[in-house]
């Protein structure tokens, strides 16, 4: 675990895991400690988190712990640290509830689901600790239920997954709605911008470089050059979880543009996985919709 303190009141807890390092943020204000995101279920990153909070004294305030939103790598560490609030988006619940059930159907995950909680306190656009100078907003694109967090004080801002280098993690289906929260997070004065996996950024050009990103995706035009195994594992896995998503909606035919796009694009050498499991998931997942679309 890598440990850093930002600006007057931050500390950032960067935590080995796969594919990317998990990233947890504390915000010390005056009456709380905040605490946004809690690591990978049964990897026990929160567990780390929490003997470097007693070992400095920085558990004597009421904890309130904020879900980016409701996927498994965040949520892991729910009862590890007892708090006051658990805070996601009003969406949260019924999505974090669908984790929990698609946990339970492996065994070794089982246990580990029956620890997690619902939010309890939730809220649609956003809340405001005026007091503690931390503001909550709902910044849907990564999933419908995402929300950020800015430190008044320090200029930090915490966008969870609806940033991920080095491309976004595709998995709702509003793209235009997606670049609309990237573009709001540039009228945002911050210093640094912590990501959930691995980085922390300063500056715009990564947002625009998403954007553009988006942007050829959505429109299935989308250049390979410079591609690495990471970009190739956005892209297709992008492809086949916004196609489902679509299908999920009702949004057959445009469901359809991307899976046929999936099919073809995990032939190409720069995009097939080297894994052939991996493979052979794509391939069904794929012949899955299709499938579903005839």
């Amino acid at each position: 675990m890598e440990v850093q303190k930002i600006g007057s009141r931050g500390i950032l807890f960067n935590l080995p895991s796969q594919p990317y390092s998990v990233q947890i943020y504390t915000i010390n204000s005056p009456n709380y400690l905040f605490i946004v995101d809690t690591g990978v279920v049964l990897e026990n990153q929160m567990e780390e988190v929490k003997k470097y909070l007693e070992e400095n004294n920085l558990l004597t305030k009421p904890v309130i712990i904020i879900n980016s939103h409701h996927h498994h790598d965040h949520i892991g560490g729910l009862d590890v640290i007892e708090s006051k609030f658990i805070i996601g988006h009003t969406l949260s619940s019924e999505r974090l509830q669908q984790t929990i059930e698609l946990l339970e159907n492996y065994e070794a995950y089982q246990p580990a689901a029956k620890k997690l909680k619902p939010p309890n306190l939730t809220f649609e656009k956003e809340l405001v600790f005026a007091d503690e100078g931390v503001e909550l907003f709902y910044s849907p694109g990564h999933t419908e239920d995402s929300i950020s967090c800015y430190d008044r004080v320090d200029k930090i801002l915490i966008v969870g997954d609806t940033l991920v280098d080095p491309l976004p993690s595709i998995n709702w289906y509003k793209l235009d709605r997606f670049i609309e929260t990237l573009e709001s997070y540039k009228k945002i004065e911050f210093n640094k911008m912590i990501l959930a996996h691995e980085k922390v950024l300063e500056g715009t050009e990564f947002i625009d470089e998403t954007i553009y990103y988006i942007k050829k995706f959505k429109a299935l035009e989308v250049d390979f050059t410079g591609f690495t195994e990471n970009h190739a594992l956005m892209y297709r896995w992008g492809l086949v979880n916004l196609a489902k998503n679509l299908m999920r909606a009702g949004k057959v035919e445009e469901a359809k543009k991307y899976l046929l796009k999936a099919k073809t694009d995990i032939e190409n050498p720069i995009i097939k996985p080297k894994d052939e499991s991996e493979y052979q998931g794509l391939i069904e997942e794929i012949e899955k919709g299709l499938k579903e679309y005839k």
